[in-house]
């Protein structure tokens, strides 16, 4: 019986040293963040925010929508070490999210054919 083996690399990336501060605010640091991430092999990626005291919520709706991007190429990105304050916006960003999707597939559903 033979066995296969995946080996899966790791990217980890401390936001704090890769901005080289401690405040995300901007959407395009997230383009550009994700513009790297979208050229590297890792196909797992982790998004540290040790050392990060304050993030947008335009910062966390646009990684929402860059890390939704990244997940149909086949690339997982985990985000940790949020503080309280960060995760609670983070977890705030995500259900609005939700809201968005399920506003926008009921209006499909509920969508008429008019042939003219």
């Amino acid at each position: 019986m033979s066995l296969t083996y995946i080996i899966m690399s790791n990217k980890h990336i401390y936001l704090s040293d890769y901005f080289k501060r401690s405040s995300l605010i901007s959407r395009e640091d997230v383009r550009i963040l994700f513009s790297f991430l979208s050229t590297t092999s890792e196909s797992s990626i982790t998004l540290d925010f040790d050392k990060i005291e304050f993030a947008s919520r335009s910062f966390f709706d646009e990684l929402n929508s860059q890390k939704r991007k990244l997940d149909f190429l086949g690339k997982s990105i985990e985000i940790i070490n949020l503080n309280n304050s960060l995760k609670q916006l983070y977890q705030i960003v995500q259900s609005s999210l939700i809201k968005k999707d399920n506003a926008f597939f009921s209006s499909i559903a509920s969508a008429q054919i008019v042939t003219v």
